[in-house]
């Protein structure tokens, strides 16, 4: 099986860390969905860790709970 795509990853890491985050503020599956501007159905996407918001919507939908984004760059021999 070839190796996921770079972007495959970050938006993995992305949706788990704002799945933690909901878990963290105790927010209910509405109240996170209204503060991150996504539908009950993208909710259970969301939760169901399938692949499909893009790496934007998942930006600001961690902004919606109040995470920051960083991204870094760096040359991959160091």
């Amino acid at each position: 099986m070839p190796a996921l795509p770079p972007s495959v990853k970050l938006r993995t890491a992305l949706r788990a860390r704002i799945v933690e985050r909901i878990d963290e503020l105790n927010l209910s599956r509405k109240e996170a969905g209204e503060a991150m501007g996504l539908s009950k159905q993208q909710m259970s996407r969301l939760h169901a860790d399938e692949d499909l918001f893009t790496f934007d919507r998942l930006v600001d939908a961690a902004a919606g709970l109040g995470l920051e984004v960083r991204v870094k760059t760096v040359r991959p021999w160091g």
